[in-house]
């Protein structure tokens, strides 16, 4: 029985329902959010290079992992990087430049969440640098990096379960 506690097809099954799961040629799991594929999310964590699908997931992942990440991400169009600290605890204890905001869109019941959310979910490193991707996107609003931590802490917080603490990931 794996370290999850179920059996392999248990675990196999469960992923046929996640149909954006990355996998390696081999057949291996490489990503669901957090993904060793380079996106324009890059998350170092332990001085691990990693990336994430969308801007909100390089703030929930800290909290999931139990460990600070530090994220560069190039705003869409003009490609001004926004760079930040978040702390599993303390939340974004770093952001350049501090103008930087979120987009954030809701979607419908989607069948692909990173085509319906993540592919949305971008830093910009003003407001104003937002203005034309809103145009495209008039479903989407912008949001302070601080609020979109604070709205992606209860997702967090329910991927951890009743245990808020982390695991340790080695």
């Amino acid at each position: 029985m794996p370290a999850t506690g179920r059996t392999a097809a248990e675990v196999r099954h469960a992923l046929a329902g996640l149909p954006d799961t990355e996998y390696d040629e081999q057949g291996r799991i490489i990503g669901s959010g957090l993904t060793l594929r380079p996106t324009p999310h890059r998350f170092e964590i332990d001085g691990r290079q990693l990336y994430t699908w969308c801007a909100l997931d390089t703030l929930v992942f800290p909290t999931i992992l139990g460990r600070t990440a530090h994220v560069v991400s190039p705003t869409p169009g003009s490609g001004e990087l926004v760079r930040l600290t978040v702390d599993p605890t303390a939340g974004v204890t770093a952001l350049d430049p501090q103008t930087a905001v979120v987009s954030i869109v809701t979607p419908d019941a989607p069948a692909s969440i990173r085509a319906a959310f993540c592919n949305h979910v971008h830093f910009f490193a003003t407001r104003e640098a937002a203005e034309p991707w809103l145009g495209d996107n008039p479903a989407a609003t912008v949001v302070p990096v601080a609020e979109a931590y604070a709205l992606g802490r209860p997702l967090a917080q329910s991927l951890l379960g009743s245990d808020t603490t982390p695991p340790r990931c080695r």
